[in-house]
């Protein structure tokens, strides 16, 4: 039994504990799968309580982890610490460095809306609701990234809380390795209680969708494939097959339909770069692109915000052949369990190599499966044909190197599998360093070398 009267005391923020009024709002992630329930949860305002939680659990000897949004939990810590970082959303813009600094619990929106003045924007994602620091450490597969690679490539410094209770800096000049592991490894490394970020000027974008009937969804992803091996690295693109449910909030033209939709977003103000795939499929059901701001693009993904019992499966994909396409869209057929696949387009900036761990950069295509999973029947048919699926898709798929996209729950095999033999070795040997006893195991662990 952790005794929280005398900790209470030394906090800036509150601590809850089950049947504490507000304790079940503060212990859950976004993925309601993931039903925790902690020893207790320490809602942090300051760095200083963020010391003070890690050194609870370590005191306490139970189980830690570190919640924001709650996108990036990856399996339930009960009787533990978890840290809740909600309140530490401090943003600050450098415009003449073109650099951000923002606490852990800030989101992108907050630190797009902050760098939008100075037409600077982040490399954020389709979901500006997500907290900004996990994606940066997991990758970050983002709106631009064939222009300015992925976001964890722009990470410069953080402030991080470390296994023992420190707070210590990481930077070129101060831990560089600590530094250099952060940069995709995750949240394996510490808690990082502030991170910098590089900026880019981004005066506007040319953004948008059309969709199309999902009969003709194999058209659709074979044109795009075409259109794909053309285009510069100024355009990042994707294309998602999926069935709308019958319910009230999907506007009626979509309500109940199969539908296959392609997104773009392109850096700069000509969209001439749509022609050769706009003339070759025609007319669409519905939408359209248009030039406007960076943070206009970011806030027009209409991802969904409330939290809700999700499973899901992503990998990299070599190829888009007729087999790897009727594989895709087997997966998602009308009546599957599993209702729409994402398949984006990478390359581009994000294919250089760079000095961080993020591996297997000359993948082309990446694509993630999720489905709603609201009763245990629901899962298991959902996981049942996510096996399938993605069995059918054998000698076409490469491992995803981005953290931000691995499924709750992979395996050790499956997160190894993420990086290069080397840049894992190198991974854990800083683990080792910096984590001994793998407190910071919560996530999509690597654990520290023999």
């Amino acid at each position: 039994m952790i005794d929280l009267d005398g900790f209470r005391s030394t906090l800036t923020g509150r601590a809850y504990a089950p049947g504490d009024d507000g304790y079940d709002d503060v212990r859950r992630p976004w993925n309601l799968l993931i039903d925790q329930r902690p020893a207790v949860v320490v809602v942090a305002e300051t760095a200083a309580d963020v010391q003070a939680a890690v050194r609870l659990a370590r005191e306490n000897d139970v189980s830690f982890s570190v919640q924001s949004s709650g996108h990036g939990a990856v399996r339930p810590n009960d009787d533990g610490v978890v840290l809740n970082v909600t309140r530490l959303t401090g943003v600050d813009v450098d415009a003449e460095r073109k650099v951000a600094r923002f606490d852990a619990g800030a989101r992108w929106r907050g630190v797009l809306e902050e760098a939008a003045p100075h037409q600077l924007a982040g490399l954020s994602g389709t979901a500006p609701t997500v907290g900004a620091v996990g994606y940066s450490l997991g990758g970050g597969i983002g709106l631009l990234m064939r222009r300015f690679g992925f976001a964890a490539d722009s990470v410069v410094a953080a402030d991080v809380v470390t296994a023992d209770g420190s707070l210590v800096r990481a930077s070129q000049d101060d831990n560089p390795d600590l530094l250099w592991a952060l940069k995709g490894g995750g949240g394996n490394f510490g808690v990082v209680t502030s991170l910098e970020v590089r900026l880019y000027d981004v005066p506007a974008v040319h953004n948008g969708s059309l969709i199309y009937p999902g009969a003709r969804a194999a058209e659709v992803l074979r044109a795009w494939a075409d259109w794909t091996g053309q285009v510069s690295d100024d355009v990042t693109s994707a294309v998602m097959v999926m069935s709308f449910p019958p319910i009230p909030a999907v506007p009626e033209p979509l309500r109940g339909q199969h539908v296959a939709m392609f997104r773009a977003t392109i850096a700069g103000d000509d969209g001439s770069a749509l022609d050769p795939l706009l003339a070759e499929l025609g007319d669409p059901l519905m939408g359209g692109f248009r030039t406007q701001t960076y943070l206009e693009a970011a806030l027009s993904g209409n991802e969904p915000t409330d939290p809700m019992p999700t499973a899901g499966r992503s990998t990299g994909l070599s190829d888009l052949t007729d087999d790897t396409i009727g594989a895709l869209l087997d997966l998602v057929a009308p009546g599957s369990p599993v209702p729409g696949i994402d398949v984006r387009h990478l390359g581009g900036a994000a294919a250089k190599d760079q000095d961080s761990p993020l591996s297997h950069r000359d993948t082309p295509y990446i694509g993630a499966a999720n489905a709603l999973a609201a009763s245990p029947e629901q899962l298991a048919a959902v996981r049942q044909r996510l096996d399938e699926g993605f069995a059918a898709l054998d000698g076409h798929t490469r491992p995803v190197g981005a953290f931000n996209f691995l499924a709750a729950g992979s395996s050790p095999e499956v997160v190894k599998s993420a990086f290069s033999d080397g840049a894992y070795q190198r991974l854990q040997d800083i683990k080792r360093t910096w984590d001994p006893d793998n407190v910071f195991q919560y996530t999509h662990n690597i654990p520290p070398a023999a």
